[in-house]
């Protein structure tokens, strides 16, 4: 305990790595996805099909490997940061899923079924917890964050004992982050979903 209590201000900030890479990725991710839902429901074909090709690329594309592209097919010489690619990848997979629900969304608002269409508000939230979650794969790439730090304590301190007990307190901080949104977003869509039923 005294170990990880030592090593814990060092973990904790690996873990702002973690928030920043998910909370850019949703950004990016949220504007990319905005765009091709608004683009899928045009009524030119012409808009329709490549938006709807994009949007099935991105939800199907497997966000590990873009991100092992982008590491190796990015120049050095651009200067792109290693947490700003593994945002890049997992920013694919929020522009699919963004696309796809703000489609149902937008659809449900213009219908004038205002609770429908915020449903999209809790989805997206749960989202962003699944990205602070997978952010965790960007340690394979070199970023610093929480499970990479995880790793770098085991191996600065080349005890195999204190392997379960650091790992554990990654796990406790991720939960104590997604936990307490994920319960405040399912108040958020029960509240919805009774106000869609009394409507």
């Amino acid at each position: 305990l005294d170990a990880l209590w030592a090593w814990a201000p060092y973990l904790l900030a690996g873990f702002g790595w973690n928030i920043l890479i998910a909370a850019c990725a949703m950004a990016l991710g949220t504007l990319a996805g905005a765009g091709l839902a608004w683009l899928c429901l045009a009524r030119s074909p012409w808009l329709q099909r490549p938006a709807r090709a994009a949007t099935t690329l991105c939800r199907n594309a497997p966000t590990i490997v873009f991100q092992f592209y982008l590491a190796m097919m990015l120049p050095q010489a651009w200067g792109v940061p290693a947490w700003f690619k593994a945002s890049l990848a997992l920013a694919l997979a929020v522009v699919g899923f963004t696309s796809d629900n703000l489609q149902i969304a937008l659809q449900a608002w213009r219908a004038g079924q205002r609770s429908v269409a915020l449903l999209f508000v809790p989805s997206w939230g749960t989202y962003l917890v699944i990205s602070v979650i997978a952010s965790s794969t960007a340690s394979i790439i070199g970023v610093p964050e929480l499970v990479s730090r995880s790793n770098s304590v085991i191996n600065a301190t080349g005890r195999t004992d204190l392997m379960v007990p650091v790992y554990l307190f990654a796990m406790l901080v991720f939960f104590l982050f997604c936990w307490p949104l994920v319960a405040a977003l399912k108040r958020v869509r029960a509240s919805l979903s009774r106000r869609f039923a009394a409507a």
